[in-house]
């Protein structure tokens, strides 16, 4: 426990206003939600927060912080330039400051932060360590494990995570890092040792407004927290075949370590071998020959295990260790998540809802494909519209047969966004089936044997958002239903 007052001691505070007994109390938690106050609570009045402060004042909130001056009987007033930063940097220093306990890589970009996060558990593990994962499809360390309701949590959650992580044992934290945190500051208060970069395509256009803004928000992880990092050694590993690579290489002190095609980079493929069971693969490692063989299809994937091998390297691992760990891992959910089914058709379902992202997947299928390609897709509402025709034409581009149909609808008339989608596409081999169980029904119904069936766009979610109601579906389960039926 510590006091408000020594919680405040060097904090980017501008004034408070009141206090008294009020700074000597002990602060049982932080939070911008008032149902979560208790008594002993900081309440957090941010921009959407700031509606509430009534109801964080009735459950006896001992501090209030805003922006401004608030009126009203509240006990003690912090004000503060940027209330969500004070926010995480107060949760930081309640919770001790956990990351500095721990080994910790952040992982942004656009695709291919899941899979690497879960390569980089299943190094940790081959090389003896005890690994936690924060990111898009749970939360989890040792024995215990939690849907993932956002892809890396509010500040504080993340600070509660880390501590509880550290207190079990666990050693090395993977963190999926999504512009949107990064935009929100919830990772302020984390001392990273590694930040690894993907790539950047268009995606959440919605909430940045153009490319340039959502590129800076990812640059935030190397320019702003990695660079403000306490450890003593700080890593970047960027992927030097995108073209905003340059734009998000930290300065000193940061070592940066890149990974691509080219032969000069610090992670590269000198050989391989693909097909629709999985990789072979001869890579080179900061000049160290690795080959091994994994079951994850598609070459994109040898990009996310030339990052994962890179971190293993700086941690001091074996390269034994680093392909044990790759060579364990049989899939990730949602991830070009292979169907098994006793007649010769290939079965995925992915994640895929972003234009490149189905690009790469379709392209990787056509490649390892000896029937068709069958694609099933639709796209969310309330998100990005200018992505819709772009994502129509690609599926009529690449695919032999396209069902569009919806994909978390929300607040959006699903035939509108069909109607969309439908725009972008030059082709007669399409059927617009707005019900998805029943698309995904007719995709395999139409499967010939070496046909390749992909399910894109909602991977390993369990749900589909209909107006403001969320029901429970999955694209997997739905294809097992499916296959049962069928026998």
């Amino acid at each position: 426990m510590m006091t408000l007052k020594q919680l405040l001691s060097e904090m980017p505070v501008t004034a408070v206003k009141g206090g008294g007994s009020s700074l000597e109390q002990e602060v049982r938690g932080v939070t911008k939600d008032s149902r979560e106050v208790r008594e002993g609570y900081v309440f957090f009045a941010t921009g959407s927060s700031k509606q509430f402060l009534a109801g964080a004042l009735e459950r006896k909130a001992a501090a209030v912080v805003s922006d401004e001056v608030l009126a009203g009987d509240i006990p003690c007033l912090v004000v503060t330039e940027n209330v969500r930063l004070l926010l995480a940097r107060m949760a930081a220093r309640l919770y001790g400051f956990p990351s500095r306990e721990l080994v910790v890589a952040g992982v942004t970009g656009t695709n291919g932060k899941t899979t690497i996060t879960y390569l980089i558990e299943s190094i940790v593990r081959a090389a003896g360590g005890n690994p936690g994962v924060v990111g898009t499809i749970s939360y989890r360390y040792g024995g215990n494990e939690r849907k993932a309701p956002n892809t890396t949590p509010e500040s504080v959650e993340i600070q509660a995570l880390l501590r509880a992580m550290r207190d079990e044992g666990v050693d090395n934290v993977v963190m999926e890092v999504s512009s949107h945190a990064l935009d929100q500051g919830r990772v302020e208060g984390v001392d990273f040792d590694c930040a690894i970069f993907t790539n950047l395509t268009h995606d959440h256009l919605d909430y940045h407004g153009d490319f340039d803004r959502y590129r800076e928000a990812k640059g935030l992880l190397f320019h702003r927290y990695l660079r403000q990092s306490v450890k003593e050694r700080k890593v970047a590993i960027i992927n030097i075949d995108d073209p905003s690579s340059p734009f998000l290489i930290p300065h000193s002190p940061v070592e940066t370590l890149t990974y691509g095609a080219a032969t000069g980079a610090d992670g590269c493929i000198i050989s391989y071998r693909e097909d629709i069971s999985g990789l072979a693969l001869n890579l080179s490692l900061k000049g160290r020959e690795l080959s091994l063989s994994s079951p994850l299809v598609g070459l994109f994937n040898a990009s996310n295990i030339l990052a994962a091998g890179l971190f293993g390297l700086t941690r001091g691992f074996s390269l034994d260790a680093i392909r044990k760990g790759v060579e364990s891992l049989t899939g990730v959910p949602g991830r070009l998540q292979r169907v098994p089914m006793a007649r010769p058709i290939h079965i995925f379902v992915d994640y895929a809802h972003t234009p490149d992202a189905l690009r790469k997947t379709m392209e990787t299928l056509n490649r390892l494909r000896s029937g068709r390609l069958i694609v099933v897709f639709g796209c969310g509402g309330d998100r990005d519209r200018t992505k819709r025709p772009i994502m129509g034409r690609i599926a009529s581009e690449l695919a032999d047969f396209a069902i569009i149909t919806s994909d978390n609808p929300r607040r959006e008339d699903p035939m509108s966004i069909i109607g969309e989608i439908r725009s972008g596409i030059a082709t007669s081999a399409f059927r617009i089936v707005e019900d998805r169980r029943s698309a995904i029904g007719e995709a395999l119904s139409m499967a010939k044997e070496h046909d390749v069936v992909l399910v894109a766009g909602k991977g390993h979610e369990d749900y589909q958002i209909v107006g403001n109601v969320t029901h429970p579906f999955s694209d997997i389960a739905v294809v097992e239903e499916y296959l049962r039926v069928a026998g």
